[in-house]
């Protein structure tokens, strides 16, 4: 019984630990140009990230789209153009 509680919790710490890899990996980026897409109504060809910067559910994203560069936040699981989170969050400090 000891033996099995060990391996089913290994196996949790393992799958875990690679969703999170993929999170913060190429996965997020291919659904943040999507949504840029959506949102912008530029085909995904027509999108490229040009900077990034990283964190633990958290980034911001400089793209190209359709030759017109954009800045997008990341905050969870959310991404929202750059200008539209600030006015969000200072409408949530007022």
């Amino acid at each position: 019984m000891k033996h099995l509680f060990l391996a089913v919790t290994t196996a949790f710490v393992i799958t875990s630990c690679g969703a999170i890899s993929r999170r913060t990996t190429g996965t997020t980026e291919s659904k943040l140009i999507k949504i840029v897409s959506v949102e912008q109504g530029c085909p995904v060809e027509n999108i490229k990230i040009i900077d990034k910067v990283k964190g633990m559910g958290s980034g911001s994203y400089a793209l190209e789209v359709c030759g017109k560069r954009m800045v997008y936040k990341q905050a969870g699981t959310t991404f929202m153009e750059s200008s539209k989170m600030q006015n969000i969050m200072q409408s949530v400090g007022n």
